[in-house]
């Protein structure tokens, strides 16, 4: 079930006319709650929205296997892609475009934690709150952590998020 959405138009119309500043090449990034987080997705959206950031528009989807690998992620090991297809497969996602203005980035990767393992979080980061504080040991040795949200761990990165996520939003 989708959660009520903007017409793409009305939300570029309020990136455009929004009061917050921002540079339109660095003002807006994309977090997706991963699927075992979904039911605190309200919980994370205030966090979210506590650290002045703007939420422009939520979707919820269930993302397909070939978007998640192969578009979302790209070039994992075998190992954990296999993992991360579990992972997504177990529910949906709500993917969130946000507006912030030029340090959007460091906020949220300040608020959502700066490892992909939680428990190396700071403790009021969401993958700490909301991540599993257990890796998952893989067959190759390799650890897969359930961290509660995607988001890009930098600028190249953030582009390419927005541009992978357009057609959801």
């Amino acid at each position: 079930m989708e959660t009520p959405q903007f017409e793409k138009e009305s939300a570029e119309n309020l990136v455009n006319s929004s009061d917050v500043a921002v540079n339109p090449e660095n003002g807006l990034a994309i977090v997706v709650i991963k699927p075992d987080a979904f039911a605190k997705r309200d919980q994370i959206i205030k966090k979210i929205e506590d650290t002045g950031l703007y939420i422009v528009k939520t979707v919820s989807k269930k993302l397909p296997d070939d978007f998640v690998i192969g578009t979302m992620y790209t070039d994992l090991p075998k190992s954990i892609e296999e993992e991360t297809l579990r992972h997504f497969n177990t529910g949906q996602s709500e993917i969130i475009l946000l507006k912030g203005g030029k340090n959007i980035l460091q906020k949220i990767i300040s608020v959502t934690g700066g490892d992909t393992n939680p428990e190396k979080c700071d403790e009021k980061s969401i993958r700490y709150i909301f991540g599993e504080h257990f890796g998952r040991d893989l067959e190759d040795g390799k650890t897969y952590y359930r961290n509660a949200v995607h988001r890009a761990k930098d600028p190249q990165e953030q582009k390419e998020d927005l541009d992978k996520f357009e057609h959801w939003l």
